[in-house]
């Protein structure tokens, strides 16, 4: 490579990292804690989460209801729980007219109120920090640019580095013996090319998910793609204005989770959507025994209305179309896709946007 062509990549790699260096030390650490978050969430808040088990629970609808009225004027939207053990509390997720969250742990057993906890809990804020540096969808759009940026930085340091030929031994290992420069250089350039894979990866998978892609069969139906009453379906249904005119009740909460339970026989219940607005649906994410990750889970949107089944999405063999949904892409981003070992490569990774930052300042600083 011509001498002039390598260093208008260096400067490209050198640059775009020290500008962007901030926020992917923000992200990278908050992306390595959200590896292990529920594990985490539930260490650090076991007086929330853990109950005293018994042999049955009760309907989601009252757990909603003791919610609820412990705290007038909030009205629930979500009920989940981490995982399916029997001593976990649910979770009630309350929005105010604001548009404000809260979350009220619940024993399932006796509907009493476990705890309380603000949208400002450590937890979430790390997941803001992560998710859209607090910023909203500005906040959002601003990492999927960063991730765009990242990966053309991380091809740029890949072609910086490409050793020439009989070089690639020690191109791939550290002179311990040689000057501090030396060793900050090889320590760098290393640990990006061992870790290049992974950190490709997990900018890659950033843009489907704070841009909420999709693949054609994903995501959720249409405003008008089920009545309150018939089965009609997307394309066929009248207009959705027409729908709200004359909506029926929408269903309890408890009949919405027996109806998906119903439809994918043998898995718990780990997280259930009713939306507040006009959607005539309610999402409901389930998971097979002792199972909780992304790429594990069966997402069935059901009628609220009447209870029907609009929609399941199951996990489904990966394909190259598969990037562009936010959940197979939730999946490889946090390396559930490939178990605890997967989970393990993408915390380290994450540790290492941070580490990669700081070396190549320090190297850029002593220039």
């Amino acid at each position: 490579m011509k001498a002039g062509t390598q260093n208008a990549w260096l400067v490209f790699h050198r640059w775009t990292g020290i500008i962007a260096g901030l926020v992917t030390v923000i992200v990278g650490i908050t992306g390595s804690l959200l590896v292990f978050e529920d594990e985490l969430d539930v260490t650090l808040n076991d007086k929330l989460f853990t109950i005293s088990s018994a042999s049955h629970p009760l309907p989601l609808d009252q757990l909603v209801a003791a919610a609820e009225e412990a705290n007038p004027a909030w009205k629930a939207s979500i009920v989940s729980r981490v995982d399916d053990a029997t001593e976990r509390a649910f979770v009630v997720t309350l929005r105010d007219a604001n548009g404000e969250e809260k979350q009220i742990f619940i024993n399932p057993y006796t509907a009493s109120v476990n705890g309380t906890r603000s949208s400002l809990s450590s937890m979430a804020l790390i997941r803001r920090l992560h998710g859209d540096l607090t910023l909203g969808s500005i906040g959002e759009n601003a990492l999927g640019i960063l991730a765009l940026l990242l990966m053309a930085m991380f091809v740029a340091g890949l072609v910086v580095w490409w050793p020439r030929k009989g070089t690639l031994k020690s191109a791939l290992s550290v002179k311990w013996d040689g000057s501090s420069r030396r060793v900050l250089k090889d320590l760098h350039n290393t640990s990006g090319v061992y870790l290049f894979v992974f950190l490709f990866l997990s900018a890659l998978t950033v843009p489907p998910i704070v841009w909420k892609m999709t693949t054609p069969a994903g995501g959720p139906p249409p405003a008008a793609a089920q009545s309150p009453n018939s089965g009609l379906v997307a394309g066929n249904a009248p207009p959705a204005a027409t729908l709200r005119a004359g909506l029926a009740p929408t269903i309890p909460w408890q009949q919405a989770a027996n109806s998906a339970l119903s439809a994918v026989p043998g898995t718990w219940l780990g997280f259930i959507l009713r939306p507040l607005g006009p959607q005539p649906f309610y999402l409901i994410r389930v998971f097979p025994p002792g199972e909780n990750a992304v790429d594990k889970q069966t997402t069935v949107f059901v009628n609220r209305f009447n209870g029907s089944i609009i929609r399941i999405s199951v996990p489904a063999a990966p394909t190259w179309t598969s990037l562009l949904s936010a959940d197979f892409a939730a999946s490889l981003h946090s390396g559930a896709i490939a178990g605890l070992p997967g989970r393990l490569i993408m915390f380290v990774a994450g540790l290492f946007f941070p580490a990669l930052f700081v070396t190549g300042f320090v190297l850029w600083w002593r220039r």
